[in-house]
């Protein structure tokens, strides 16, 4: 008899049954007792069923992946303890101790979190910190839990001052002067709000020029220190999330990414910048070179020589890219016309004119080409030595993968081809002609192992040890042409079979036997998926 397991709701599912159970039988002992038409008890049914709605909200809020839990959520619940908390941190805050008393309104807050109140007072000591972002999210609680308050309101807007958001902040001192129009403390507010946005836009406008300038200092071509620009990276994105606005901030943050090898965000950041600046043609060009697209780098600095007027780092970059080019176009001629040791000299010379860690892209393009021309010349030892440089530089690069792959394959090194191709395959699962080329290596490596067992094991080492996959197939019991999901299938069956835990009532000679078949199951899975 099959029986058919009843699926278990998660946390959150359960809670929204109980509470939408809980409310129909409440409804339900109304009817009975015949108050379903007192208007009391139908008011109190709204009620709870809008308490009802906002917590199903909640919950709903709580699953999305991206939620963040307030940091007061789930404390101890205590008002007494909560006013006490509060008490002690008013006494502190009057005498001057801001940190203390910061702390006290924290532990008020974390025992009461519903309290306007306590919201409003840490956003004071916060104040009184220096932390004006922790002071506007804990003034804007306070706001939400009691939007006539007029000092959550005040507290909002002093705390957006400091953070430099005139538009917020005059927000917050509108707000104010609703609720008391003579309110001193909220006009004066309100009139630093609109000095603070006049001068971020004269300093917008001022950016704008600059950046049409592009009188921002150029990147460095060298290779930096990996611990440098993490450090850079951070200070950016602190930057950047304090001044989302300023060009110089944004760019900041894209010139870091750059030194981080992060081309695709920084690609991404510089649609973020001022289109058509000079500033933002340099990073992208900057982008463009170091991923490895010469011509696209030159057109960008052009334009941007063009919108200039005049600029070194322009100017110097864009002489840079030249002569790389240059040098490029001798390789990739050489290379069309069949002369591999011309395109070997072309590419080892480019290479000198760079730093590889500065240029990932453009880097494993030269060293990829100089890999083909090596194998060109059937210098397979050469033409790996080039193409583990490039995948050193990137694990995933997916013409070096497949380029490898096809000189192990030359050079009768199946097993590594096939392993290749597997590698190839996790970093470009849709790589055009994939299956097909895994299923020609696999083929290739059982014709290996066929020559292995009649002609010894120096032939097959000789031969490339294609052996290795045909004995990992016939462990997992699986043909050549199996996919990845048969495979998992297979090593699932076995694993289940073999795994030690189920051997603890058989004898020592069994259970070491066990364990010998579990990790040969392991080892052939991992070589057939590597």
């Amino acid at each position: 008899m099959n029986v058919v397991p009843v699926p278990v709701p998660d946390e959150a599912e359960a809670g929204s049954i109980w509470r939408s159970e809980k409310l129909k039988d409440f409804v339900f002992r109304l009817r009975c007792l015949g108050l379903e038409g007192d208007p009391q008890f139908a008011d109190l049914v709204g009620q709870i069923a809008q308490e009802t709605e906002a917590v199903e909200e909640i919950a709903g809020r709580q699953k999305d992946p991206a939620f963040q839990r307030p940091w007061w959520q789930d404390g101890e619940y205590d008002s007494s303890k909560a006013d006490s908390a509060n008490d002690r941190g008013m006494e502190l805050f009057g005498a001057g101790q801001h940190s203390a008393a910061f702390d006290c309104f924290t532990e008020a807050i974390r025992l009461s979190p519903t309290s306007a109140v306590y919201h409003a007072n840490r956003a004071a000591a916060a104040l009184k910190l220096g932390r004006p972002a922790i002071a506007a999210a804990d003034a804007d609680q306070a706001a939400q839990r009691d939007p006539a308050y007029l000092r959550a309101h005040l507290r909002a807007g002093r705390a957006r001052l400091q953070l430099r958001q005139p538009e917020l902040a005059e927000q917050s001192f509108r707000r104010a002067l609703e609720l008391d129009a003579g309110c001193g403390a909220a006009a004066r507010g309100l009139a630093e709000a609109g000095q603070l946005a006049a001068e971020a836009a004269e300093q917008a406008a001022a950016e704008v020029a600059a950046a049409q300038r592009g009188s921002r200092a150029g990147l460095t071509r060298e290779a930096v220190p990996e611990e440098e620009v993490v450090a850079q990276l951070y200070a950016a994105e602190q930057m950047l999330a304090a001044n989302s606005r300023l060009q110089a901030a944004r760019c900041a943050h894209v010139e870091a990414l750059l030194l981080c090898q992060r081309y695709a965000e920084a690609q991404a950041g510089c649609c973020s910048l001022l289109e058509g600046s000079a500033d933002r043609l340099y990073l992208e060009a900057e982008v463009a070179w170091r991923q490895g697209s010469l011509a696209a780098a030159a057109g960008s600095l052009q334009r941007a020589l063009q919108v200039a007027g005049s600029s070194r780092k322009c100017s110097s970059l864009l002489a840079h890219v030249c002569e790389l080019q240059e040098v490029e176009r001798q390789g990739e001629l050489a290379l069309e016309d069949g002369l591999p040791q011309a395109c070997i000299d072309a590419c080892t010379s480019l290479l000198a004119r760079l730093q590889p860690p500065a240029c990932v892209g453009l880097a494993c393009a030269v060293l990829h080409r100089r890999a083909e021309a090596q194998a060109a010349r059937q210098a397979w030892e050469a033409a790996i030595a080039d193409l583990d440089a490039a995948l050193a530089l990137d694990a995933g690069h997916a013409a070096c993968l497949q380029l490898r792959a096809e000189v192990h394959k030359q050079a009768g090194a199946y097993t590594a081809c096939f392993l290749d191709l597997q590698r190839l395959k996790k970093a470009a699962p849709g790589h055009p002609g994939l299956p097909a080329l895994l299923e020609e290596a696999a083929k290739l490596s059982l014709g290996a192992g066929a020559d292995r067992r009649a002609c010894g094991d120096g032939a097959a080492a000789r031969a490339g040890g294609g052996g290795v996959v045909e004995a990992a197939l016939g462990v997992l019991g699986i043909p050549a042409t199996a996919t990845s999901a048969q495979a998992r299938q297979a090593y699932l069956k076995l694993a289940a079979r073999w795994h030690p835990d189920k051997w603890t009532g058989g004898s020592a000679e069994e259970q070491a036997a066990a364990e010998d078949r579990f990790k040969e199951v392991q080892k052939a899975y991992e070589l057939l998926t590597a």
